[in-house]
């Protein structure tokens, strides 16, 4: 049944977007709606979030005319739009002006998430609930600024003026609102699939399993970067299962997939793996880092969103077999050159660096190098040397348990399912930034300690599990 009294938030405006079955689903019938937690990442995002919108507070108390600000100023309108806005401001002529505040470095406005559009559903409600919007601005992080000492605020945040570009769109808005509304408020809807069929499986809503319960899994949404025309005929002619598709309609990659699954093995070149062998020297290396990204950046010579290096692991194999690891755990927010003498001691000059996913290693490397000048050509030295093990398992190894996916969180289980991230207190790298921001706010306690033990587990099997992925591969090339 309808709800009688509802309200349509910013958020739910946005979810709408993306898919108007989910939102209603979730309004309607919360019961059967598959609410997840929020991840850690997303939890940090809020709270980023928080952080700048207090830095906004405090240059706006610095204006003349500080009095006329109002913070997280309600608009509630009679047919059941809410909005709270960031900042609003109230002007002589009884107009206000209405402020955005975001956590990014630039305003946004493609189409996965426009900031203009979440400006311009706060105007339409608060045009709707009496009154008239002048000015739109958009308060984010100024990309250019370095932090020196204490955060300057004219520096960090750059106060934007989009009112051309926001109320282009509000006739737009308020047409989407209308409709919106409608569809919310129909008792019942066609809960035989969604418009997310249509879409990548990284777009799907939450919903996505309720509304399509007979697409099998493996199916096309396992075929990586399917989207577009392609998508669309196959959903338009009913092709969910990999079986339904000849691997001459897909691109090379995904032929592969579909090849592993149609035969019921793994698909290896062996060719492709021995020309990857072929570039790697012993000793092999095994590294990971683990970073830090703020908002407000924490320590001096850092900007906004800008990555800390805190962590390493490296395990090094040696020829003979024998395996050392190595690792480094910053106790407090720092320059990374302690990170980077550890690292220098435990590499070897030569040899191989494997890395997974490199080109974040690399950029790690190449940005450290650009903070500690005496030790970028140990660093770059490092780059030339990394060689990305992730490349195997595009084309050169591919299994359907991956699910069409190289992360190494797929592809671990699959290989080596004796090792697992499942017990960890840490299981992923957003954990793993949640979990350090938290230790280095501690004082030496049994807490931290504890914190401490968990981050050098996770980053100690990252590169673990990278050896035995390796060992795994070497094996069957013999």
């Amino acid at each position: 049944m309808v709800k009688a009294n509802f309200i349509l938030t910013k958020s739910d405006f946005i979810q709408y977007q993306n898919c108007p079955k989910s939102l209603w689903l979730k309004h309607n019938r919360p019961d059967v709606y598959p609410a997840g937690s929020s991840s850690s990442f997303l939890v940090k995002l809020a709270d980023e979030g928080y952080e700048v919108e207090a830095y906004a507070k405090k240059a706006v108390s610095q204006y003349s005319d500080a009095g006329a600000y109002n913070f997280q100023r309600d608009f509630l309108t009679s047919d059941g739009l809410y909005a709270r806005c960031d900042i609003v401001k109230s002007n002589p002529d009884g107009s206000v002006d209405i402020f955005e505040i975001k956590s990014s470095t630039s305003v946004k406005d493609d189409s996965s998430h426009s900031h203009l559009k979440d400006a311009a559903f706060q105007v339409v409600t608060a045009q709707r609930a009496g009154e008239r919007v002048g000015k739109v601005w958009i308060v984010h992080l100024n990309k250019g600024y370095v932090r020196s000492g204490d955060i300057d605020l004219n520096g960090l945040l750059t106060f934007a003026d989009e009112t051309v570009r926001v109320k282009a769109l509000l006739h737009e808005t308020q047409a989407e609102i209308n409709t919106a509304l409608g569809f919310l408020r129909r008792e019942t809807i066609d809960e035989n699939s969604c418009s997310c069929r249509y879409l990548s499986r990284a777009n799907h809503c939450d919903s996505f399993d309720y509304f399509n319960p007979s697409i099998p899994k493996p199916s096309i949404y396992s075929l990586p970067r399917l989207f577009g025309e392609k998508l669309a005929a196959f959903v338009d002619e009913g092709r969910f299962d990999l079986a339904s598709i000849c691997p001459n309609e897909v691109s090379t990659q995904q032929s592969l997939i579909v090849k592993a699954h149609n035969e019921g093995n793994p698909f290896v070149d062996k060719v492709e793996i021995r020309a990857f062998f072929a570039q790697l020297k012993y000793p092999l290396h095994f590294l990971d880092y683990e970073t830090f990204l703020s908002a407000v950046p924490i320590i001096d010579g850092y900007g906004p969103q800008e990555q800390l290096p805190f962590q390493f692991s490296l395990h090094v194999l040696q020829e003979d077999g024998r395996l050392e690891h190595s690792e480094y755990l910053a106790d407090r927010p720092m320059k990374p050159d302690d990170l980077v003498k550890a690292l220098r001691d435990a590499i070897q000059p030569t040899g191989s660096v494997f890395a997974w996913n490199k080109g974040f290693e690399n950029t790690q490397n190449k940005n450290m190098g650009k903070q500690l000048p005496h030790a970028k050509d140990f660093l770059l030295d490092v780059v030339d040397r990394t060689v990305d093990l992730m490349d195997i398992f595009k084309t050169g190894y591919v299994d359907v348990g991956f699910d069409g996916s190289t992360s190494i969180k797929k592809v671990l289980p699959v290989l080596i399912p004796e090792l697992s991230y499942q017990n960890l207190k840490v299981k992923d790298g957003g954990e793993a930034m949640e979990a350090w921001g938290k230790m280095i706010a501690l004082t030496e306690s049994a807490e931290k300690n504890k914190m401490r033990q968990s981050l050098l587990e996770y980053c100690k099997l990252d590169t673990l599990a990278m050896v035995r992925i390796y060992q795994f591969i070497d094996r069957l090339m013999k």
